[in-house]
């Protein structure tokens, strides 16, 4: 039987070329597409799944209130996870990553700079699961002033020689040995380390007599005993809040929460501030993974609409069968069954498909998906769920539909010649109208909102301002050596420092701030050291009041800025000459308010302008140079200019700069990938469509080739028997739009919602979206109207 139904697939299908090819073709590019979709789904849930523990793994992160202000923080006090693992026997072990910056590592002369190096817990490898090649993961890190490389940071310093045992130094002066190589950490881990140093190197960071219960930023995990359940121990957080943390908070009116995330929702679940890596957005895996629902939805609608509508090119043959004994069951399984043949010979090409382009995807998207996914147990079971959708679902109706024609109907030649359910047809064809049109609009909106963010006046100029970190003290000692002879270059117009550069985030500190009532009140503040020379060089301007001055003597001690965001967090009216004292000490010195700057945008417009405090430093660590280079050759002169000046200064430290727009762009990279791949996906559920329309619209044409003729016969002109045989279509797509048009409102609106700063909702972009499928639709049915319309109409009255 099996065997019969495969003859009788293959013989239609080959007695049907056209028709079988735009049905696997379609078939083909839906799968295809959902097959990547499937892979970056997967890759996005991969992130640290390597870990042998990853199910008893937590990490803890902080929710902080304050009477005026909140925030969610991935990181804790540098105390707590040692205390944990103290008072609570829930906890089997402990590890912390503290950060340590961007680090100089210097061996034999050789100075280089390493980001993220952590310094971690000795416990760091009984936690978490790493692949040393060199030394054991056991002990490597046990031992004071120990150091693991990752390979390639232990090929970037000491090429092929033997890095075990030898001697790293760092600016601060401290000498570490290499105790082990390891594999570098996946690129789906929600942090990587480059370099791990033994925090039992530095005696304070174990002291329990030395913890600081008020300072943040370290990343703290917990290992949990087998049968603990994660809520249970969350319950009892509270306790060492109240025993070890409220003391200090609660005079200052701060509350602090402690949060537990699984290893393993944090890539995709976290929304703390401060995560280690580029954190993803489980959201738009739902919005991926319903891309992948409507372009295999497309796909089935082709295949419905293209086997109903040549319903009576079978109708004989179905005739025939039922008289010679097929029951309706055998024809629903033979019909099935060329739609489960189509489907499997479609994910086979689909596979091929994958494999080859996949490289061209990755480079595109800068992703690295491998071509092992594929044959993962999620893809492979997506691939089979898709098949059994694609195959029965979308040849279901076909199936019943065919098998349910009246043998005697048939032969006598009663089955019309528009059988095949035209308004279902039309009603599928609206469904893809409707998807098509909203992602045209949702990707309109999503490319409107990354110009936004890139076009935005963010309040200081980012063009052609260079920015670098003044490593070390000796370093930041040399700058005015440094800062003197680069301003020798006419195009080198403004050199100014900061303890931060734009994109990158700032500390915040507790300070008593003058209220608006004239009461000093304890409030969190974030804090911001520049030099005399840094609002100018990045183009900052002045509210009111004036900037620091070195003719003013008292701006170094007493002097302080604030931005208009703090003036509104105060109900500051005259903000010139408001108090505000560092921590919480009545004897410390006051500072005064000599100027308001206006508001630009240190973070991403994800996030609001925060209220900054800034405070006159000198010589701080980020450096920033503005050139005015008037050609592209200007620019690579005035690059190698600065990186001479850079070598007679510092002849052992290699130059890494960044461009500041650059860098700034940088927070929105995985947007703008996924904005790409959302396009990819758009244009080819266009298509797939598409090939569909020319299917029907040729089918259309062809049901009609007499009645066409009569028409001309009449005479007709061209004109109207193109407009006769689009008018449908156009009114499909002009009756899609309804739909289409409310849920891109709704969905896109909530979508612009989460950034803080976002364009508005530009209407326009829905009718872009009407006339481009309008326009298509036109052409794609047009083709075949034009065709029909200068037949011979003797031969189409002919036609049977």
């Amino acid at each position: 039987m099996i065997k019969n139904y495969l003859k009788l697939a293959l013989r239609n299908a080959l007695r049907q070329p056209g028709y079988t090819f735009l049905n696997i073709l379609g078939l083909t590019l839906g799968i295809a597409s959902t097959l990547f979709i499937l892979l970056y789904i997967t890759e996005e849930n991969r992130f640290d799944q390597y870990h042998e523990k990853k199910d008893r793994i937590f990490r803890v992160s902080t929710d902080i209130t304050e009477p005026d202000d909140a925030f969610r923080w991935s990181t804790t006090q540098t105390p707590l996870a040692p205390q944990l693992k103290a008072d609570y026997s829930e906890v089997e072990e402990y590890v912390r990553f503290i950060p340590n910056g961007r680090t100089q590592l210097e061996h034999q002369d050789k100075v280089f700079f390493e980001e993220k190096v952590f310094l971690v817990d000795t416990t760091v490898t009984d936690v978490f699961t790493f692949n040393f090649l060199r030394g054991e993961a056991a002990s490597a890190l046990k031992e004071p002033m120990s150091i693991a490389l990752s390979q390639t940071t232990a090929e970037r310093i000491f090429g092929n020689n033997d890095p075990m045992g030898e001697v790293l130094e760092t600016e601060s002066g401290r000498a570490y040995t290499v105790t082990g190589i390891y594999e570098d950490m996946p690129r789906h881990s929600h942090l990587i380390a480059n370099a791990m140093i033994s925090s039992n190197s530095i005696p304070s960071l174990n002291d329990p007599n030395s913890g600081n219960w008020g300072g943040f930023g370290i990343y703290s995990y917990v290992l949990l005993r087998e049968g603990i359940s994660p809520a249970s121990f969350t319950a009892k957080l509270p306790e060492v809040i109240e025993k070890y943390v409220a003391v200090i908070f609660d005079e200052l009116n701060i509350k602090v929460r402690y949060e537990l995330i699984g290893l393993t929702d944090i890539h995709l679940k976290s929304d703390f501030e401060g995560e280690p890596e580029p954190t993803g957005e489980i959201g738009f895996l739902y919005i991926f993974g319903a891309v992948a629902l409507f372009i295999l939805l497309i796909a089935c609608i082709n295949y419905m609409n293209l086997a109903t509508a040549r319903a009576t090119k079978r109708a004989t043959e179905v005739g025939v069968r039922k008289v010679l004994g097929s029951d309706r069951k055998q024809l629903v399984a033979q019909f099935l069954s060329e739609s489960l043949i189509f489907t499997l010979v479609a994910i086979v090409l689909s596979y091929l498909l994958v494999l080859l382009v996949l490289p061209v995807f990755n480079h595109a998207f800068d992703m690295e998906l491998s071509r092992s996914l594929l044959f993962s147990g999620p893809v492979l079971l997506g691939a089979l769920g898709v098949m059994v959708l694609t195959g029965i679902i979308g040849g279901s109706y076909p199936a019943f539909y065919l098998s349910s024609f009246r043998p005697i109907a048939v032969l006598k030649g009663s089955l019309g010649k528009g059988s095949g359910n035209p308004q279902l047809r039309k009603a599928l064809v609206s469904v893809q109208f409707a998807i098509t049109i909203f992602m045209l609009i949702g990707t309109g909106i999503i490319y409107d909102q990354m110009s936004y963010l890139r076009q935005k006046d963010l309040g200081f100029d980012k063009e052609n301002v260079i920015s670098f970190s003044l490593q070390g003290p000796e370093a930041r000692e040399k700058y005015p050596t440094l800062r003197e002879s680069l301003l020798k270059n006419p195009k080198i117009t403004a050199i100014g420092t900061a303890s931060t550069t734009p994109g990158d985030g700032f500390g915040k500190n507790v300070m008593n701030v003058e209220t608006s009532q004239g009461t000093m009140e304890t409030f969190g503040v974030d804090l911001y050291a520049v030099d005399y020379e840094f609002f100018p060089t990045l183009g900052v301007e002045l509210a009111e009041g004036r900037f620091f001055s070195p003719d003013y003597r008292t701006d170094s001690t007493q002097a302080i800025l604030v931005n208009e965001a703090m003036v509104r967090r105060f109900g500051w009216d005259d903000p010139i000459g408001r108090r505000v004292q560092f921590g919480t000490n009545d004897t410390l010195p006051m500072l005064q308010v000599i100027g308001v700057v206006k508001d630009f945008h240190q973070l991403s417009l994800y996030d609001p302008i925060e209220s900054l405090l800034f405070i006159p430093r000198a010589n701080n660590r980020e450096m920033h140079i503005r050139i005015n280079p008037q050609t592209p050759g200007e620019m690579s002169e005035i690059l190698g200019f600065i990186q001479t000046q850079w070598q007679d200064v510092f002849p052992n430290q290699p130059l890494e700069f960044d461009f500041v727009d650059a860098s700034f762009m940088e927070l929105y990279e995985a947007d703008q990938i996924r904005a790409r791949i959302f396009t990819l996906f758009s244009v080819l559920m266009i298509l797939i469509a598409c090939l569909g329309l020319l299917g029907l619209a040729s089918f259309t044409a062809e049901q009609r080739t007499k009645e066409i003729g009569v028409r001309k016969v009449l005479g007709a002109k061209t004109s109207d028997i193109i407009y006769l045989l689009t008018r449908n279509f156009v009114f499909l797509v002009a009756l899609a739009t309804i739909p289409a048009f409310l849920a891109a409102w709704y969905f896109m609106s909530q979508w612009l919602e989460t950034f803080s700063y976002h364009t508005s909702m530009n209407f326009w972009l829905y009718a872009v979206a009407f006339g481009i499928v309008a326009l298509i639709t036109i052409l794609a049915t047009g083709y075949h109207a034009l065709k029909a319309a200068r037949s011979n109409p003797v031969r189409a009255l002919k036609y049977e």
